[in-house]
């Protein structure tokens, strides 16, 4: 995987100043400034280097100038004080994302370097923040010699009691931690569709407790986000419509969703929060007719909107994940006659003004999940014999190695070199190769995974027709 890197602070004030000028969009965000608007800063999106030579390395980055003309340079050196500093380039004065790149030469083998990417227009100067990359080794004073051992995965996962409430059928379906203290878990419990309810869990460091929630008739939690301990949204569906709660640090409120005015099944899958005011919600709906199409929803900080998102024939989304507020990825399946249906897998990206579809490897199956710790660096799993995992590289998906599972229902990072997936079993990312981790004995299925770092994570799941909770130890390592 390349490395990349990115700060929010720039994405976050562009967001800022659009809503301030009212030049926003659907969900609150899309439309750029006109020339007679007051100018905007530009947008940054990642920075990147594949591969890093010797003594040479080509960094590419991208920027929306936002209407203004814009001109770049890249820092580098071998401390965050860089010392270096590329020629001026120019990134015109569009409303769209332009790829923009530097090569880097005299550079000293072996040596970590760090760079950033600085972007002026009339309205101001942002930086990226800093990209760290190592040189490759000399390979003319390096002596050959053997491969090193496939990495093992040193972790595991451990059974934690967890009440089940009382019911024919329960099951938590995610989870989200935003401190050793504090993770929240959602699902449903129940005798039926028109018998269940939202049921949620917290982990206080030590074990689960159920927290009291509005216990909304034929309501079920499919995903949750949380920004802090403060703000947490979950989302799913009641009956036929889709479903929110929001957690303010004191209690669980019913939050309206704008759910399609048709007689269908519509349904928000899952949710991810890439600051306290900007969240995205996506799922499915299908107008009371066997054809699927996607149903993507923005919460502000106060209410959801609809947005407008593409939707090939028969498509649906399962999950969504945001490195920044301006760069997420959400996945799912097209082409599928009925919802989990023979289908393909799908990914549609945010670049902070629409949503587009990017394609995925896999010959059929469906996208279950997404993650993604930093701009350019995202994983997703699959049902897809031939694409079980799939790395993002360069802005498209490629197939990766994993170890023999039909796939995995969950995943997430804690670091670019800590990830881990579960569904029937489990495997870890160590930062070079996926290889397999140990679940608890009967856990049953793992359906959402949480990790602040990789000997601290929480999953939650179903086992059997009841909950389970799992959460990550480490060899030779504190667990939680």
């Amino acid at each position: 995987m390349r490395t990349a890197g990115w700060r929010l602070v720039a994405a976050a004030s562009v967001l800022s100043a659009l809503s301030a000028l009212g030049l926003v969009g659907t969900g609150g965000v899309g439309a750029a400034a006109s020339a007679n608007q007051v100018p905007v800063l530009p947008a940054l999106g990642p920075i990147y280097t594949s591969s890093p030579g010797p003594t040479t390395v080509v960094i590419d980055g991208s920027i929306d100038p936002n209407g203004s003309a814009t001109t770049y340079i890249f820092n580098f050196g071998t401390t965050t004080a860089y010392g270096s500093t590329t020629t001026t380039g120019s990134a015109g004065g569009g409303t769209a994302l332009v790829t923009v790149s530097a090569t880097l030469t005299g550079l000293t083998p072996g040596t970590v370097y760090h760079a950033d990417l600085v972007a002026t227009n009339s309205a101001g100067t942002v930086t990226s923040g800093d990209l760290r990359f190592t040189t490759a080794a000399d390979s003319t004073t390096t002596t050959p010699g053997p491969p090193p051992p496939p990495p093992v995965a040193t972790q595991s996962l451990e059974t934690v009691a967890v009440a089940n409430p009382a019911g024919a059928f329960d099951s938590l379906n995610a989870v989200s931690c935003v401190a050793p203290s504090f993770c929240v878990a959602v699902g449903f419990a129940g005798r039926g569709t028109s018998q269940i309810a939202p049921l949620i869990e917290r982990w206080s460091g030590s074990s689960f407790a159920t927290v009291a929630s509005p216990a909304t008739s034929g309501a079920a939690l499919g995903g949750v986000a949380c920004s802090s301990d403060a703000n947490c949204l979950a989302v799913g569906r009641v009956g036929l419509n889709a479903y929110a709660e929001h957690w303010n640090g004191h209690a669980w409120r019913v939050v309206a969703t704008p759910s399609p005015r048709t007689s269908g099944n519509d349904i928000l899958n899952g949710v991810a929060c890439p600051t306290s005011a900007s969240c995205w919600a996506v799922g499915l709906r299908n107008g009371g007719t066997p054809a699927l199409s996607t149903l993507v929803e923005h919460w502000d900080g106060r209410v959801w909107r609809v947005v407008s998102t593409p939707s090939p024939a028969g498509s649906e989304l399962a999950g969504v994940s945001c490195a920044t507020a301006i760069d997420c990825w959400a996945v799912g399946a097209a082409d599928a006659a009925t919802s989990f249906g023979t289908a393909r897998p799908l990914s549609e990206q945010w670049n902070g003004r629409v949503w587009r579809v990017q394609s995925m490897p896999g010959t059929s199956g469906q996208a279950l999940a997404v993650t993604c710790h930093r701009t350019g660096t995202c994983w997703a799993t699959t049902t897809a014999h031939d694409a079980p995992v799939l790395g993002l590289e360069r802005g498209s998906w490629q197939r990766v190695t994993t170890p023999p599972r039909a796939s995995y229902d969950a995943l997430t990072c804690a670091s670019a070199h800590d990830c881990w997936a579960v569904g029937g079993g489990g495997a870890l990312w160590n930062g070079r190769s996926w290889a397999p981790a140990t679940v608890a004995a009967k856990a049953g299925v793992l359906l959402g995974v949480s990790c602040l770092t990789t000997d601290r994570c929480v999953a939650v799941g179903v086992t059997g027709t009841a909950i389970t909770t799992q959460r990550a130890t480490a060899v030779a390592t504190r667990p939680w």
